[in-house]
Formats: structure tokens, C-alpha cells, sequence
């Protein structure tokens, strides 16, 4: 399977997902499958579009980033929001597969030959059920995943600037990637090519 279809086939999956979880909504059953943080999100933005503040709505305690994300339901379609979560579910998909070629790199071909493949590794993310439900119903905490291994991507490329600044975005989303800055700061504190060689600094 080619890279595209691989990752066309995972979209085609959550937009299936999103259509089944209109219809249970729907359905007038009391158990909605959307999350209500979709339904909070969805009128802040509502409040934004009409020219006022996300934090006039009630209970809004979230970062005003996933007000602005959501207006694409005010302008499109009320579930666009959730296509947008989805697309950012790819695009982390798509962060992890460079961040595994970009370590099975320095592999010798001997140790390559006996490990899994890229796209079985991407797969367990991917195609992992619980994965696809969370940005279906509408929650935004892909989003966090995404920047964090967008930091990590640009630790591993040593380009230090630009992951300080997508690992802060996520912090400002949410507080408890913080609890990766130790790691992170270790990482750069040494150097890790001495390290598998089992030298000092």
C-alpha cells in the first residue's frame, strides 16, 4: 500500500466515523457519542463569529485556539470542526512516520531487516480504535499529541527554536504536556550520539 492510500483510507475511516456518530446524535437517544467539550467549543465560536469573546460562554475554560478552530463551523458546517480534528489526527500520523524513518536511519540494514516496518508501526496509531473515537467526537486532545510529536521531530533534527515553539503551543493548549520538559531538557542537555557509544561528555 502506498503512502497515500495508507493515510487516505485512515481519513476515509474517521469521516465514516464522524457521519455514524451524526446519526446516533441524532437518533434521540440520551447518550450522544460527541463529546460535550465539541457542543462548548462550537458555541464559543459562535460567540467569536458574532464578534465577541469566547469567554462569554458559559463554562468556556479552554484556550481561545479551539473557539478560533471551530469557526470553520459557523462558516462551513457544524461537524467541519471535527474534519479539522481528523486532518490533525493525519497530520500526526504523518509526524510519526518521519520520526520513525528518521530513527530507523541510523539503524545498520542487519537490525532494519528484524524490526517492523514503518507502516506497521504508524498502523498501531493510526488504526488504533481509540485514536479514530477521539477526534470523531469532537475532542481536541489530538491536537496536543500533534504538537508534542512536532516538538519531538524537531528535537530529534536538533532544531531547537522550532520545537520550543510548537511544545510551548502545546502547554498553552493544555498544562500537562509540562510534564515532558524534563525529558525534553535532558535530550538537549546531552548528546546522544556519546551516549549509545557509552561515552561521557
Amino acid at each position: 500500500m502506498s503512502k497515500v492510500k495508507f493515510f487516505l483510507a485512515a481519513f476515509v475511516l474517521r469521516l465514516v466515523i464522524v457521519w455514524i456518530a451524526k446519526l446516533i446524535d441524532e437518533s434521540g437517544s440520551t447518550n450522544k457519542f460527541t463529546d460535550t467539550d465539541y457542543e462548548v467549543f462550537s458555541d464559543a465560536a459562535t460567540h467569536v463569529f458574532n464578534g465577541g469573546s469566547p469567554f462569554a460562554r458559559h463554562t468556556y475554560r479552554y484556550t481561545p485556539l479551539a473557539a478560533y478552530i471551530c469557526l470553520v463551523n459557523n462558516l462551513i458546517h457544524p461537524l467541519a470542526g471535527k474534519i479539522v480534528f481528523c486532518l490533525c489526527d493525519i497530520a500526526m500520523g504523518l509526524i510519526f512516520w518521519l520520526i520513525i524513518e528518521h530513527q530507523r536511519g541510523s539503524l545498520p540494514s542487519e537490525v532494519k531487516s528484524r524490526t517492523w516496518s514503518t507502516i506497521t508501526f504508524v498502523s498501531c496509531w493510526i488504526f488504533n480504535p481509540l485514536i479514530v473515537v477521539i477526534p470523531t467526537r469532537g475532542s481536541n486532545d489530538n491536537i496536543i499529541s500533534l504538537l508534542i510529536f512536532i516538538a519531538l521531530y524537531f528535537l530529534l533534527k536538533k532544531q531547537y527554536i522550532f520545537a520550543g515553539l510548537s511544545y510551548g503551543l502545546s502547554v498553552h493548549f493544555k498544562i500537562y504536556p509540562i510534564i515532558y520538559s524534563f525529558a525534553f531538557y535532558f535530550f538537549i542537555d546531552m548528546d546522544r550520539s556519546l551516549i549509545a557509544k557509552g561515552q561521557t561528555l
